[in-house]
């Protein structure tokens, strides 16, 4: 074990705890008020990560048609945007098909079903707009430009990007707005009103489509930002998404699909592990190993979150039935 590197390890965690932190908050904001698991903005993340590829990156190397055919021939070109344009673009998309999403799931007819058909449901849409990618010309090892810039922040003996720092920040910021938002005002108070039961809450005249879209379309805005994050730190590879909002899935649970604080500590005790084991703190580690001890880590955190905090966990299998 190399205890020099931890101060290392805990600065460049912390970093990467906000490329974990904003999956789950979307996660939360849709389950809290449909009592579904939202695939969906998995499928938005993707296809927001390989969308802000295509509209930002600038590369002579690198085939400029969008789609390509069967028969090799390309339909447009990539445009070339400036990063921030390229963003608040992509993000705006996030926000429509969040709304449109929400816009149907959360109609008196749709939002009847059974949990599991919504969750279906969820899943098929995922999968469609991962599909996409298929005839997209993206190579996901290539990662797009940063909306923040270029520059690098030293703290101690690790350098940060401006994007991880961004990132970071901005988790901190949306999560806390939330929370004043959730808890102060009267919007707030009918989602919360809807989280605790929905029919109760209809019955009272909230307005469950309207309420229910523009919280999907809040999450979506924030799974496609998540996306870009992603993409430029890591390249807009979907695979890699999938992976990346299962890991947000379970840090969602160890919250009780209700704590935006308990996911992104979670969250922060990823980033730091995982950057310890990368760095070398408890000796070589192989990639195999390491996938093992993060994915027993996350298990044993929803394990204890559960044991300590049984009613929030009872209460979140009893609302899920």
């Amino acid at each position: 074990m190399n205890l020099d590197l931890l101060p290392e390890a805990l600065v460049a965690g912390v970093a990467l705890a906000g490329l974990y932190g904003l999956l789950p908050i979307a996660i939360v904001l849709s389950y809290r008020i449909s009592r579904t698991i939202a695939f969906v903005h998995a499928g938005i993340a993707a296809i927001a990560a390989l969308g802000y590829w295509m509209l930002a990156l600038r590369s002579s190397l690198i085939p400029p048609q969008i789609i390509y055919w069967s028969d090799g021939s390309g339909l447009g070109h990539r445009p070339e945007l400036n990063p921030r344009a390229a963003l608040l673009i992509t993000c705006a998309a996030g926000l429509v098909a969040g709304g449109l999403y929400g816009w149907v799931v959360m109609s008196r007819r749709v939002s009847a079903a059974s949990t599991l058909t919504l969750t279906i449901v969820s899943l098929g849409v995922m999968m469609v707009l991962l599909g996409t990618s298929t005839v997209l010309n993206v190579q996901p090892e290539v990662a797009p430009p940063s909306p923040f810039g270029d520059h690098r922040f030293r703290i101690g003996s690790v350098n940060l990007s401006a994007n991880k720092v961004a990132t970071l920040i901005i988790v901190i910021v949306v999560s806390a707005a939330l929370a004043v938002w959730l808890s102060r005002t009267h919007t707030g108070l009918c989602i919360r009103a809807l989280a605790d039961d929905i029919e109760a809450g209809v019955w009272c005249g909230i307005k469950l489509r309207l309420v229910g879209t523009g919280v999907y379309a809040l999450s979506g805005t924030l799974a496609a930002l998540a996306g870009v994050l992603i993409a430029v730190d890591a390249g807009p590879n979907p695979d890699d998404m999938v992976v990346l909002f299962l890991r947000g899935l379970v840090l969602a649970v160890v919250g009780g699909m209700r704590s935006l604080p308990l996911a992104f500590g979670a969250a922060l005790l990823l980033g730091v592990v995982q950057t310890a084991l990368i760095v070398g703190v408890f000796g070589e580690v192989s990639g195999a190993w390491q996938e093992l001890v993060i994915s027993g880590l996350l298990l044993a955190a929803v394990f204890g979150m559960a044991r300590l905090r049984r009613e929030k966990f009872f209460l979140l299998e009893r609302q899920a039935l």
